[in-house]
């Protein structure tokens, strides 16, 4: 049997994935259980925050009443390969619970997977930041709170390899690659390094472009004036799984998502010939 489309989308109806209804695209199916799917953000990927929906679970409940796209891909007692953070979009991927979904862990346990980041930065007064850098301070979890830190002493090895794409008015298009994503990794590192992801508050202050800081001599026609992004603007954008040698699973890449691309072509107004 085939595997779905690229285009598939799988509905989630409410309470699932929280109040409103949710559908989630189907990335990437082999027909034999391995889904990739797209991941907005602000929802929970795996159940790791208290009393969070997460879509693992709900694809559970799901499989279990039938649903006939889920039914397609062939998912049985799916889990969640690696791990992805609420805040940010992103690429999850199931597999069958056992030796699949071992293969899967092993490769992202042995670094065998690149997984690239895509976010937004302001730049700074004087920003004299080099246009490509990587980070390899140690990372470790707080025992408490929902946050990482750097710790020499309790942090796990940890590199981030940054690359700014494009410089846009006040902002900068960056990208950031590691083997081995470990929780707020990226937005750590960037922080660390005096990059300001745009939403970022968590680590430092991120500013985010307004409709009317884009707008022509700053006006607007009505209304007060509005961010153009929710939340922080970080996404997974890609996983490189060919050093994972798994057939059929080299690349997958998630869309921009429609604010994202909102975002980009305002500040591509203003700055003509960045794309």
């Amino acid at each position: 049997m085939t595997a779905p489309a690229a285009t598939t989308l799988i509905g989630f109806p409410p309470p699932l994935l929280g109040e409103k209804p949710l559908r989630l695209a189907v990335l990437k199916a082999d027909g034999s259980g391995g889904v990739a799917l797209e991941k907005p953000a602000g929802v929970c990927w795996d159940g790791d925050e208290p009393g969070a929906p997460g879509i693992v679970a709900a694809v559970r409940l799901q499989l279990a009443t039938g649903k006939p796209e889920l039914c397609a891909c062939h998912l049985q007692n799916p889990v969640s390969a690696w791990p992805l953070e609420t805040e940010i979009a992103g690429i999850g991927l199931l597999a069958p619970r056992g030796p699949a979904c071992e293969r899967w862990r092993n490769a992202f346990g042995s670094a065998q997977c690149t997984f690239t980041f895509e976010f937004l930065a302001a730049n700074d007064d004087g920003d004299a930041t080099a246009d490509a850098f990587s980070c390899a301070l140690p990372v470790a979890r707080h025992d408490r709170l929902a946050r990482a830190l750097i710790s020499h002493s309790t942090g796990k090895k940890s590199i981030t390899h940054f690359r700014r794409t494009a410089r846009v008015a006040r902002w900068s298009w960056w990208e950031a690659t590691t083997p081995f994503p470990r929780f707020h990794q990226v937005r750590l590192h960037a922080a660390e390094n005096k990059l300001r992801i745009a939403g970022e508050t968590l680590y430092a202050t991120g500013d985010i472009p307004t409709l009317a800081q884009l707008s022509p001599r700053r006006c607007l026609n009505k209304g007060p004036d509005r961010a153009l992004h929710d939340g922080i603007c970080l996404r997974l954008r890609e996983v490189d799984c060919s050093g994972a040698n798994i057939k059929g699973w080299e690349k997958i890449i998630a869309p921009e998502p429609r604010k994202w691309a909102v975002l980009r072509e305002r500040l591509s107004a203003n700055n003509p010939g960045i794309r």
